[in-house]
């Protein structure tokens, strides 16, 4: 069953991505549609949205002050109450309250980012999955379960409306040299070093983290992997802090990405067996600024001790 879940501004956008990723952890055949992610580049927009409208069966609308009146907002909340009953259709308030709705926002059961009414939310989806519905007990388990961390990402949420900044969608983009590698073992062998940390910093620290090669097992899938640079840079601009793991020297983009996250001002770490080995201007504009970090061989002897050296730091390098 698919979900259309609506967003105008960064603070909506922030709510509604978390969604997308939070709802199939509950009932596994959801399937959440967020028009900034899923509309392809070039494709006809409009049309496309209305498609995606007519193949959902539930729609939220993630409203805030600044949205309220957005031809967007408008045109999708009243796009998903002719497609089927307003009930079916829930206005999720994240800084506002159900007395601010006007007009045809007003006529619908609007929520607060609560425990409860979201769970009525979950409930209210649950009953159309049909054949694929969960029990009562299979649903309530799976919520306890999951809830801590949208609870998590709504607190987030609620920060950038107090102070104004942009929302950032990643904890930490963490970049390594896999184009480096000349064979599939070299390959294979350094990215099962790296997920050490990826699965240090995303598991064990509880932060969210991008990866390009999270999904790209082989060299073969780095090859045919639509890995789109601009993807990365975009990925880039929405990350609070930047990891760069550089074991030994080597030609790489990764270099590119760490001048870029310097470029952005991001607060950067490197960990590096010989600081020798990153480029001279590296080496001297993380002395210059302390917006970056070096961590050499005398911190860390391989990636087992990295990822706990990373867990046992977390609070000083990666703070909330």
């Amino acid at each position: 069953m698919k979900v259309f879940v609506s967003w105008s501004g960064n603070v909506s956008h922030a709510v509604a991505s978390a969604l997308k990723d939070w709802l199939p952890e509950i009932i596994q055949a959801v399937e959440v549609y967020l028009s900034s992610e899923d509309i392809a580049k070039g494709s006809h927009w409009f049309s496309e949205l209305n498609k995606e409208i007519d193949d959902s069966e539930f729609g939220i609308l993630c409203l805030t002050k600044s949205n309220l009146g957005s031809p967007w907002v408008l045109y999708e909340a009243g796009a998903l109450g002719k497609h089927f009953e307003q009930s079916r259709v829930v206005p999720l308030l994240i800084d506002l309250e159900a007395k601010d709705l006007e007009g045809p926002l007003e006529q619908l059961n609007a929520a607060s980012m609560n425990k409860a009414e979201i769970a009525k939310i979950l409930t209210a989806i649950n009953k159309q999955m049909g054949k694929e519905k969960l029990s009562k007990t299979q649903l309530e388990k799976a919520f306890a379960r999951c809830w801590p961390s949208l609870e998590k990402a709504f607190d987030e949420a609620r920060k950038l409306v107090e102070t104004g900044v942009p929302a950032l969608k990643y904890d930490v983009f963490l970049s390594t040299p896999m184009a480096a590698y000349s064979s599939d073992a070299e390959y294979r062998a350094g990215r099962a070093d790296f997920k050490k940390i990826f699965d240090a910093l995303k598991e064990k620290c509880g932060l969210s983290v991008y990866w390009a090669s999270e999904k790209i097992e082989s060299i073969d899938d780095f090859d045919t992997q639509d890995v789109s640079a601009q993807e990365d840079l975009d990925a880039l601009k929405s990350s609070r802090r930047f990891v760069l793991l550089y074991p030994q020297k080597l030609p790489t983009s990764a270099l590119f990405e760490a001048g870029y996250a310097l470029a952005l001002n991001c607060e950067s770490h490197y960990f590096v067996h010989q600081r020798g080995d990153l480029p001279f201007l590296m080496r001297e504009i993380t002395n210059a600024d302390g917006k970056a970090k070096v961590h050499d061989g005398a911190d860390w002897k391989n990636f087992d001790k990295l990822a706990d050296h990373i867990v046992r730091n977390k609070e000083n390098w990666f703070p909330k």
